[in-house]
């Protein structure tokens, strides 16, 4: 089965890495265009058996699924370029948020909606995954079991994506961010180096994660870490003061941001 890539950002290339990591594709079967060739060099050195082309037209006439990773802007004029090279069975699966199934009415093509997250680069996070009326149940079996190679695959009605994919797409970031603050505030108190600031707190991170991952709930995490009037207390009480008000201004933000972008999409 030859799997295609159409575009090749930084989304399509964590994505394409973990699937290759993980030996659900072969680097033989995998082929990625994208109109910028330089942007594929990195990937053409470290997986020289990955077919590369700036014809998008040549990696749809080859693909059995093919994967549409553009602005969301973008998407609805090159499914259309596209359309014939596929073959009848083709599997067109898009890799973007902004772009509703129902924008793309109309067009006799077999579509699932795919949100991806960086972390699919190490195996594990959380696919967000919709299927149209028309994807058969052998392709939906077959994209499903390769990203459950990555880590959790969870299928959404697709009004679910804006809200799910600050979680699990733009949430990576967010983590990210709150590790970097964290030892940046650590680090100007003296002592420690943002070096070993950050090493701390990014291990103290993952180990949080893997007692919550082992059933272990927020709530019980603090109470086995906070005494009463104790200096985590302390902390505590400033997050849970300020931190709700931020996330949802970063929430509202985000939500935003799709009711924007949707109405664009559709005016294409």
């Amino acid at each position: 089965m030859k799997v295609g890539i159409i575009g090749y950002g930084n989304m399509a290339s964590s994505m394409l890495e973990g699937l290759l990591r993980s030996g659900v594709l072969s680097s033989t079967d995998v082929v990625v265009s994208s109109r910028t060739a330089s942007r594929m060099s990195p990937l053409a050195e470290r997986w020289p058996d990955v077919e590369t082309t700036v014809d998008n037209r040549l990696a749809a006439s080859r693909s059995q699924v093919l994967f549409v990773c553009v602005r969301s802007e973008q998407a609805k004029e090159v499914v259309e370029s596209i359309r014939p090279s596929l073959s009848p069975s083709a599997h067109v699966v898009l890799i973007n948020g902004g772009v509703r199934l129902s924008d793309l009415r109309g067009i006799d093509i077999r579509f699932s909606k795919v949100i991806p997250t960086v972390t699919a680069e190490v195996g594990k996070g959380v696919t967000l995954m919709h299927h149209g009326d028309n994807v058969t149940d052998e392709q939906r079996d077959r994209l499903e079991r390769m990203f459950s190679a990555v880590g959790t695959v969870k299928v959404i009605d697709e009004d679910r994506f804006d809200v799910g994919t600050s979680m699990t797409s733009c949430g990576p970031a967010f983590v990210a961010t709150f590790i970097e603050e964290f030892a940046k505030a650590a680090a100007s108190r003296g002592g420690y180096s943002y070096e070993e600031s950050l090493a701390m707190v990014t291990e103290t991170v993952l180990a949080t994660a893997a007692l919550m991952s082992e059933g272990r709930n927020p709530a019980s995490i603090c109470r086995a870490v906070a005494t009463e009037g104790g200096i985590t207390e302390r902390g505590l009480n400033v997050m849970r003061s300020d931190l709700p008000t931020m996330l949802d201004m970063v929430m509202d933000a985000i939500l935003s941001e799709h009711r924007r972008t949707g109405p664009e999409l559709g005016s294409h």
